[in-house]
């Protein structure tokens, strides 16, 4: 790889916005104040000295990764800060499962115990790779493209940074002085999640930038890429007015669609198969809200990103005698910086069918018994009229 193309790559990372497919959830490992807080728990084993509320960036900030993935763990009562059996995400919780699981392991630093997260104990639905800044003054251009592309995947970046000479005072650290989360990037800058918050009955930690972290300006070590499953992959629901696979001609056809859990705007495509064969894309863009005309050529729905965490209703239109047949519909979202990846792709199919209507036989068949019917009743009354 050439030098020109790596520092072109990092240019162009710069310029670009890139935002997750949904909100991290921040803790604060500093939460001593409070129900449930976790903050003067124990971390570690073998009698390490250290608590969440000191020494637990890591294990807070690998929370927040374990809660964006929706992965909880259980742990026993035996084992539990609060001495009880708890499932779910948060720094006691997760904290508890590594300690009765052989989560922590000794480190050259450690004084005392195993006080250092194994990484290879994390739960199996992570895969992880490491991966090492070399820049003293911010972020190299080889370590950006990562880094952008890791998000842009929607995956988190977990990174060990420092802000000064040494991590502290008493330390001859200088290097992973501190873990953060990489949210995002706006305006050529990093968002992090900061694990720490200096407020102890605050349960949330700080939503900032690299360059406004709560120590100071933030200078990336190490860093972690956390995959999760389908992290990238938004689910995207389709629904329909009818549960059944056919409507009738004069049947009103209603489509809706909503991506739950997004907290950013989406393209949404529709690509349709007519009953002729022929495949054209939908758009509301010059058409009548609600009945999409169809063009050729790829298209979105509408031409602006716009939210999908709630229901929207793009199709609704009577069915017609020249919509009669088979129509499949592939319905997917883009993300506005990833254009041409298609997200949550769904499929459905409908029949569309002629009116209900009397067959001639039919309609024969009910006349002839109505003229007997009438034959009859009126024998009746002829037949009472002579007896009188």
């Amino acid at each position: 790889m050439s030098l020109f193309f790596v520092v072109s790559m990092g240019l162009l990372s710069f310029g670009q916005d890139i935002q997750l497919p949904r909100v991290v959830p921040a803790f604060n490992q500093a939460y001593t104040e409070g129900e449930d807080a976790w903050g003067n728990c124990i971390l570690g084993t073998g009698g390490c000295p250290d608590e969440i509320c000191t020494t637990g960036c890591l294990v807070t900030a690998f929370s927040s990764v374990l809660a964006y993935y929706d992965i909880a763990v259980s742990v026993s009562a035996s084992r539990s800060c609060s001495g009880e059996a708890r499932t779910g995400m948060d720094p006691g919780i997760f904290n508890d499962w590594l300690r009765e699981t052989g989560g922590y392991g000794q480190c050259s630093q450690d004084l005392q115990g195993n006080c250092c997260l194994i990484w290879g104990q994390l739960p199996a639905e992570l895969e992880i790779s490491t991966h090492v800044n070399r820049s003293e003054v911010g972020i190299n251009p080889v370590s950006a493209v990562v880094i952008d592309h890791a998000l842009r995947q929607g995956y988190l970046v977990v990174a060990g940074v420092h802000w000064g000479a040494f991590c502290n005072g008493g330390s001859t650290q200088s290097e992973d002085c501190h873990w953060v989360i990489l949210t995002g990037k706006r305006d050529g800058v990093y968002t992090i999640v900061d694990p720490f918050n200096p407020d102890p009955a605050s349960p949330f930690g700080v939503r900032t930038t690299l360059e406004a972290g709560v120590h100071g300006n933030y200078i990336i070590d190490r860093f972690v890429v956390v995959a999760g499953k389908s992290a990238s992959d938004i689910a995207l629901k389709i629904g329909t007015a009818n549960d059944g696979a056919s409507y009738q001609v004069g049947n009103r056809i209603v489509l809706t669609m909503t991506a739950p859990g997004t907290s950013y705007a989406l393209v949404p495509y529709a690509r349709v198969t007519k009953p002729t064969g022929q495949v054209v894309y939908a758009t509301l863009d010059g058409a009548t809200s609600g009945t999409p005309r169809y063009v050729a050529s790829r298209k979105s729905l509408v031409s602006e990103p716009r939210p999908l965490n709630s229901e929207w209703m793009w199709f609704n239109k009577a069915a017609t005698e020249s919509d009669i047949g088979r129509w499949t519909w592939e319905i997917w979202v883009e993300r506005a910086d990833e254009p041409g990846t298609k997200l949550g792709r769904q499929t459905i199919s409908y029949e569309v069918v002629p009116a209900k209507t009397v067959s001639s036989v039919g309609a024969a068949i009910v006349g002839i018994l109505l003229v007997a019917a009438i034959a009859v009743v009126t024998f009746i009354s002829v037949l009472g009229e002579g007896l009188e």
